[in-house]
């Protein structure tokens, strides 16, 4: 792949500009990309008193779980996630009061499922694992545009990766010595050879992270791009006519009883009750054998006065569009590929941290009076 000088220059110039003005963010995104791979493990060890139940059984229904939770903290609970392998217990989400523009102020209640007791309530945001998963979110900046941000940064080390191989680009027969490090060198061809190496063994996973980023946080952007091969669907947030005056909802229980005789062959992964906007329930549905970070993989709605399912977005129902859209976080950490694609991610996310400081020891070398290397 021969590339004019001038380009080359050009490309060089733009690829170290985009590193040293972008790299401490792009960095501090990977490091904590890192953590949040296994947040709930890491939140489920610093605070095992909330996840660990009396027993084995599950003995609790979810009206029982939403009357213990109720009781806890009288807040709208806006989901009710089931117990999994990671949290071993019922975690209610209660939507506290948020002032205008602030971060969603979410609380938890941990209901035991063997026995109905409460294990503990928290803030939820601000636990620390959360804070984490903020801080990689929204560079814990959410009233200022912070998730925008990281979007943006995705598009950076998207250009970071492109223009970083094209760069790299080895000569004919010189493919092995451009991906490994060699022996007796100057300390300035030690640092180079490690940035292209760590470069190139971590593109392929860097471009799927930012690709996928760029996506969860720009999903207009990516929406016309993927209907170009499959045209996906808007995100319902579906509301029904309201029934008779004095029609009573269905109890929780009888919404279970419904989504098991109409998915017997899943497994229910977080209910949504009726809230002020979407006045239908929400059933996702964990995915079978798949990675417990994978949360879940389709929902249904449900009518709460007659049980009636409203709308469909398993994966029988959806198309292919949709079906990528919906994966794209189990993609972007990895979890799509079991535990070993979380670990691949996990490892990822320290590729920046040493491109940074091998591209910045190569741009004070360039820069006369400042470091002498080799």
């Amino acid at each position: 792949m021969k590339r004019p000088g001038r380009v080359r220059r050009r490309l060089l110039w733009a690829h170290r500009w985009l590193g040293l003005t972008g790299g401490i963010v792009v960095v501090l995104i990977g490091l904590t990309g890192s953590f949040i791979v296994f947040y709930r493990e890491i939140d489920a060890v610093l605070n095992s008193a909330l996840y660990v139940p009396a027993g084995p059984a599950q003995k609790v229904t979810l009206s029982e779980v939403m009357r213990a939770a109720a009781a806890a903290d009288t807040a709208p609970i806006s989901t009710i996630l089931a117990p999994d392998r990671t949290w071993p217990v019922w975690v209610v989400i209660h939507a506290h009061e948020t002032a205008t523009g602030r971060y969603p102020n979410r609380w938890t209640t941990m209901v035991d499922p063997s026995n109905g007791k409460v294990l503990g309530r928290r803030d939820y945001i601000n636990a620390f694992a959360l804070q984490v998963y903020r801080l990689h979110y929204t560079l814990l900046l959410h009233e200022w545009w912070g998730k925008e941000l990281v979007g943006t940064v995705g598009f950076v080390l998207l250009g970071l990766a492109v223009s970083g191989l094209f760069l790299w680009w080895p000569k004919p027969g010189r493919f092995w010595r451009s991906v490994s490090v060699s022996k007796d060198v100057s300390l300035l061809r030690f640092v180079f050879d490690v940035h292209g190496m760590a470069g190139f063994w971590a593109l392929f996973a860097l471009t799927m992270i930012s690709i996928t980023g760029v996506g969860i946080i720009f999903p207009g952007v990516v929406r016309p791009i993927i209907g170009l091969v499959s045209q996906p669907t808007p995100d319902p947030s579906p509301r029904i006519e309201l029934p008779a005056a004095g029609t009573p909802q269905l109890s929780a229980d009888a919404i279970v009883r419904i989504v098991q005789a109409a998915r017997p062959d899943t497994t229910i992964a977080m209910f949504d009750p009726p809230t002020e906007t979407r006045n239908t329930w929400r059933v996702q549905f964990r995915a079978e054998g798949a990675d417990a970070a994978v949360r879940a993989r389709g929902a249904i709605w449900l009518d709460p006065w007659s049980g009636a399912v409203v709308h469909d977005r398993t994966s029988g129902a959806t198309s292919m569009g949709d079906r990528y859209l919906a994966e794209q976080l189990w993609i972007h950490n990895g979890a799509t590929f079991g535990l070993v694609g979380r670990l691949f991610v996990f490892a990822a996310g320290f590729a920046p941290l040493v491109l940074f400081i091998s591209g910045g020891i190569m741009w004070l070398k360039k820069r006369p009076g400042r470091i002498r290397l080799g």
